[in-house]
């Protein structure tokens, strides 16, 4: 029973794991002009991102904001709604157009080394408010992680009122790395959790426990 139990620890040891780094990056809140929402392109870097949350640039009351992503560009698929997909829906009171309102999206994962169309939107197809508030130009931010290349603003969901380009989406988007490959503080925990869960293994061991204190009495693990 008790090996049974140092086992099970030793499993869990050995499966340790730290969190993934988080990230953001941010593209403005300056806002000179109003409508339903953007689309704009996202190049992931070499790890994968998982979108956790954003902060969006919209006016005050209840509104509803839709995000809808697509692998490749969003340039030709403006109003072309069956080539996107819904990941998330989220219920929100706007804080008021220059200032950011969290929006806790349903995450959602994006590949390495792709391109995608990102279509952040207030879920209407009336020209009223509360709009979704973005700045007028053509604008990339960019970091070690992502790039953003914005963009266009629509009104109405895919467009059904308004298509304008040259529209920069004001926001932030928050995120944490996915990595196929252990950064080198996880690496360490890691080898130091699967020694100490052999040590766990050996010692509950009858044998080699027998064999230990016949070898070396004053051994130290």
């Amino acid at each position: 029973m008790k090996t049974k139990h140092v086992l099970h620890a030793a499993v869990l040891l050995a499966s340790i794991a730290l969190p993934l780094a988080a990230g953001s990056i941010t593209t403005t809140f300056a806002d000179n002009n109003r409508f339903t929402g953007n689309m704009f392109n996202a190049v992931i870097g070499a790890n994968g991102i998982t979108v956790n949350s954003l902060d969006v640039n919209v006016g005050t009351g209840s509104l509803t904001i839709d995000v809808f992503i697509k692998t490749g560009t969003y340039v030709g698929f403006d109003t072309n709604s069956a080539a996107w997909t819904l990941v998330s829906t989220t219920a929100v009171t706007g804080a008021g157009a220059g200032k950011s309102t969290l929006v806790n999206v349903t995450p959602f994962t994006l590949k390495a080394a792709t391109t995608y169309g990102i279509y952040v939107t207030v879920a209407t197809n009336s020209n009223s408010a509360p709009y979704m508030y973005y700045t007028n130009g053509n604008n990339t931010y960019s970091n070690s992680n992502l790039t953003l290349d914005l963009g266009i603003g629509l009104g109405g969901e895919f467009g059904s009122l308004a298509v304008d380009d040259d529209r920069t989406w004001d926001g932030t988007i928050n995120y944490s790395l996915v990595s196929s490959v252990p950064e080198p503080t996880s690496l360490g925990l890691l080898a130091f959790a699967a020694l100490f869960a052999q040590i766990l293994i050996r010692s509950a061991n009858p044998i080699f426990a027998r064999r230990s204190k016949r070898i070396n009495p004053n051994a130290i693990f």
